[in-house]
């Protein structure tokens, strides 16, 4: 076992509950002397080596995250920091660096490393070129900005002795463009007592330093139909599998349309529905006797993935019947990507203690919801509460110019270290 892997974060003395209160602690902050900021220009600097470090998820054909884990490790490793490397699948690894604080507490601050593939950029991939305030490359906004507003956050504390309210746990994590693997497996050591259980999170994603209490989930799965083949100058001898499936999928989009799979959530919006592929047919002059749908179903918060899915293939099936389509035949497969929706109660005290640090920095504080997925509704599930934020808009993410916007970046590194070393009242 390599140096990298280092035993896994030790209790320590020092935590110990705090004599002063969250808001005791930020009032002194503002009043007593200059909130602590970090430099803009060493923001800069570590986004600009984090983009220049190419991690394209492996399943998106890229090399995977090791050049990015390494750069994290070295880099808290530099400031004294208790690092743990997490193996999570060959050769692809989550770092998790700890900052000792003055109470009980413990806050996770967390992103990811990889990034989606490269193919059609209109730019340097890999340049992190600076123009007009903006920084540019792959994985700049979505969301390197997040990890590098993190790690400047943790190097001022730690640079300047400055202990936060709560020990920071700083991970960076693999593989959230697919499958979620990095964050899994520290959701799962949490589930099963093997990793504590963080008292608060913070997931970066692209938010434009909003706070999102809530997202929707996703569930992925085929519906497939089964018809029979005849030649296509006599096709009613045929049951269009094609045809019936289109017919079914229809009826299907209208129904979510109207509500009938659920209302809208007032922050995430309503289910969705969405065909992303289909496929079938066999041969010009032949009624096809086999289709296939890849669908995409967007759940709201309280909703159940896999029960959704099934219910479907149920409907699939009277929707048949009551179209007259029989003998086709439709069955709903088994996911092949299940997400949570996630929900954070607006009370809270890590709401209203990091909407009061976005207030008072002079950025909306407004709590909003989110139609996409992120790392959050994992640690959510195993009863960690969990906000998204971050610097960047969800409008750059995947682009072919793909950009954040350097004073986000920086804004957001002082909001997470004004949170880290104010705390919030647990």
């Amino acid at each position: 076992m390599s140096d990298l892997h280092s035993e896994r974060e030790p209790e320590r003395e020092s935590e110990r509950v705090s004599e002063k209160s969250a808001t005791e602690r930020a009032t002194e902050r503002t009043t007593e002397t200059e909130p602590e900021r970090v430099d803009p220009r060493r923001v800069a600097d570590i986004l600009g080596e984090l983009v220049r470090l190419p991690s394209v998820n492996p399943a998106l054909g890229g090399p995977g995250e090791g050049a990015v884990t390494a750069y994290v490790a070295q880099f808290l490793r530099r400031l004294g920091l208790a690092v743990e490397v997490q193996p999570v699948e060959p050769g692809r690894d989550n770092v998790i660096g700890t900052l000792p604080g003055a109470s009980a507490l413990h806050l996770l601050l967390e992103a990811h490393m990889d990034t989606v593939q490269t193919d059609g950029m209109t730019i340097e991939p890999y340049g992190a070129e600076r123009r007009d305030g903006r920084l540019y490359g792959r994985g700049a906004c979505d969301t390197k900005a997040s990890l590098a507003a993190m790690l400047a956050a943790v190097e001022t504390m730690a640079e300047r002795r400055l202990v936060p309210a709560a020990h920071v746990h700083l991970a960076a994590v693999v593989d959230e463009e697919t499958t979620y693997r990095g964050i899994a497996a520290m959701a799962d050591e949490i589930a099963d007592g093997r990793r504590r259980r963080y008292d608060a999170a913070i997931v970066g994603e692209p938010t434009e330093l909003q706070l999102i209490a809530a997202h929707n989930g996703v569930v992925r799965f085929y519906l497939e139909s089964e018809g029979r083949a005849a030649h296509t100058s006599t096709p009613q001898r045929g049951v269009n599998a094609i045809e019936g499936l289109l017919a079914v999928l229809g009826e299907l989009r209208r129904q979510f349309e109207d509500g009938r799979w659920g209302a809208a959530h007032p922050l995430t919006g309503p289910p969705t529905f969405t065909v992303t592929g289909i496929e079938g047919g066999t041969a010009p002059n032949t009624v096809a006797d086999r289709c296939r749908a890849r669908l995409d179903c967007r759940l709201t918060p309280g909703m159940e993935p896999r029960e959704l899915c099934g219910a479907i293939g149920r409907e699939a099936e009277r929707l048949v019947r009551e179209l007259g389509l029989e003998p086709l035949r439709i069955a709903a497969s088994e996911p092949f990507i299940v997400d949570y929706a996630m929900e954070v109660d607006s009370t809270h005290p890590l709401v209203g203690a990091f909407a009061r640090i976005l207030q008072t920095s002079g950025h909306p504080e407004r709590i909003l919801g989110a139609p996409y997925c992120s790392d959050a509704s994992k640690l959510v599930r195993v009863g960690v509460p969990t906000l998204v934020f971050g610097p960047g808009s969800i409008a750059q993410a995947h682009t072919a110019d793909e950009w954040v916007e350097l004073e986000q970046v920086s804004a957001a590194a002082d909001a997470l270290l004004q949170l880290a070393l104010d705390g919030w009242e647990g």
